[in-house]
C-alpha cells in the first residue's frame, strides 16, 4: 500500500528532527555525517523537512534569549556579582550552531566560540530539542508492545475478560495479567479509570511504580508519569500500598470516595479530598481545574496536545486561575487566553509560545 502524502511528510519531519537532535549533540562522527548528507540529498522533500527544523530553531531563539536576559537580570538583583566575573548583561550562547559547513550555515549565522557559559547553552538546546521532539516524534515509540495504549490526544475503553472496564486517557500504556489468584494490571504510564467487576476470589490490583492499589468492586483513577502519580477513589473502597524493593509492604492507606493520595518513588503522601466530578472530567471530554497555577494548567493541556505550549513568564506562570477546557478544542481556549490574561500568543509550527 502506497504511503499517503500526509504520512510521508510526518515521517520525513520525524527523521529530520532526529538528525537535527543528533547534530546538535556534537557527537556525530564522519560516518554519521556522511549518512546524514545522503539522507538529506535523497529528494527536495528531505531537504525541505530538515530546513523546517532549522527554521523552527531560529524562530524560537529570540524568545529564548529574551527570557534568559530577564532571568539573568533577576539573578543579578538578588546575588551580588563576583569581582571580575559580572555577566549580568551577557546573553548565554545557545550552544554551537549545528551546521558543519559553510554551505549548511544559513546567512547571518556564525559559530559561537566556546566559553564557560557552554553548559547553559547545552541546557537551553536540550530544552528546545525536547519541545521539538515532543512535537514531531511519534509517541508510539514508548511502550510499543504494551497490551493496551493510547497516543497523545486519544482516549479509549477496554472491556477486560473478567467484565471490568478500563478507560485509558491520553498517552497511556498498560499491561493486563489475569491468573487464578489475582487480576493484575500494570500501568506503565499515563492515566486510567477502572470500573472493577466484583470477584471475591480474585482481588483486582493495579501496579504503578512501587505502589499497588487493590479493590474488589469499585471505581477509581490511577495516574502515573514514570516517577510519581496519584490514586483517586470515586466509588467503593480501595487500599493503596507502597511496596519496597524486596516486595514487602512499606506503608498503606485506605481511601474513601472523594479522596486522593499522591505517591513518588519513596513515599505515599497525605490523603486529600477532591471533587470526584473533576477527577474524571476527562471521561466527558473536559479538563476542570480550580485555583491552580497557570503553569500547572499548561502542563496538563500539554498531555493532550502533540505540539507543546511553552510559557515565558514566571509571574504569569504562578498566577492562579480556574478553567474548564474542552479537550477537543484546546487551541480555541489558548486563542481566548489573551482576552483574560496579559499574554501574547505566538505559534511556531505545532508549538505555541505564551509571552507577556
Amino acid at each position: 500500500m502506497n504511503e499517503s502524502a500526509a504520512k510521508a511528510r510526518d515521517r520525513l519531519e520525524q527523521e529530520a528532527a532526529a538528525w537535527y537532535a543528533r547534530r546538535m549533540s556534537g557527537n556525530m562522527d564522519i560516518g554519521e555525517r556522511d549518512r546524514f548528507e545522503q539522507w538529506r540529498a535523497q529528494s527536495p522533500a528531505h531537504d525541505s523537512a530538515y530546513r523546517k527544523i532549522e527554521n523552527l530553531w531560529r524562530m524560537l531563539e529570540a524568545p529564548l534569549i529574551a527570557d534568559r536576559k530577564r532571568r539573568h537580570a533577576v539573578k543579578k538583583a538578588v546575588e551580588p556579582s563576583v569581582a571580575g566575573h559580572d555577566e549580568g548583561n551577557a546573553v548565554p550562547a545557545l550552544g554551537p550552531a549545528p551546521w558543519e559547513t559553510a554551505r549548511d550555515r544559513p546567512t547571518g549565522v556564525t559559530r559561537r566560540p566556546s566559553s564557560r557559559r557552554w553548559g547553559f547553552g547545552l541546557a537551553a538546546a536540550a530544552s528546545l530539542l525536547l519541545a521539538v521532539g515532543i512535537a514531531f516524534f511519534p509517541d508510539y515509540l514508548q511502550y510499543p508492545l504494551a497490551d493496551y495504549r493510547t497516543r497523545i490526544g486519544e482516549q479509549t475503553a477496554v472491556r477486560l475478560a473478567d467484565g471490568s472496564t478500563v478507560y485509558l486517557n491520553t498517552d497511556t500504556a498498560l499491561n493486563v495479567s489475569f491468573v487464578h489468584e489475582e487480576r493484575r494490571v500494570a500501568l506503565l504510564r499515563g492515566e486510567a479509570e477502572f470500573e472493577v467487576a466484583r470477584d471475591d476470589l480474585r482481588p483486582f490490583r493495579v501496579k504503578a511504580g512501587n505502589t499497588v492499589t487493590e479493590a474488589l468492586g469499585t471505581r477509581f483513577v490511577v495516574r502515573y508519569d514514570g516517577s510519581r502519580g496519584t490514586v483517586t477513589l470515586l466509588q467503593g473502597k480501595i487500599r493503596t500500598t507502597r511496596v519496597s524493593p524486596s516486595g514487602e509492604s512499606a506503608g498503606a492507606v485506605d481511601l474513601k470516595p472523594g479522596e486522593r493520595v499522591a505517591f513518588d518513588e519513596r513515599t505515599l503522601g497525605e490523603i486529600q479530598s477532591v471533587d470526584p466530578a473533576s477527577a474524571d472530567a476527562w471521561r466527558r471530554g473536559r479538563l476542570i481545574m480550580n485555583f491552580v497555577a497557570l503553569k500547572d494548567v499548561i502542563a496538563e493541556i500539554n498531555r493532550y496536545r502533540r505540539g507543546q505550549v511553552i510559557l515565558f513568564n514566571d509571574g504569569l506562570a504562578r498566577r492562579e486561575i480556574n478553567v474548564s477546557i474542552d479537550i477537543r478544542n484546546i487551541d480555541a481556549w489558548l486563542d481566548a487566553l489573551g482576552e483574560t490574561l496579559p499574554v501574547r500568543i505566538r505559534r511556531v509550527g505545532p508549538i505555541v509560545l505564551l509571552e507577556s
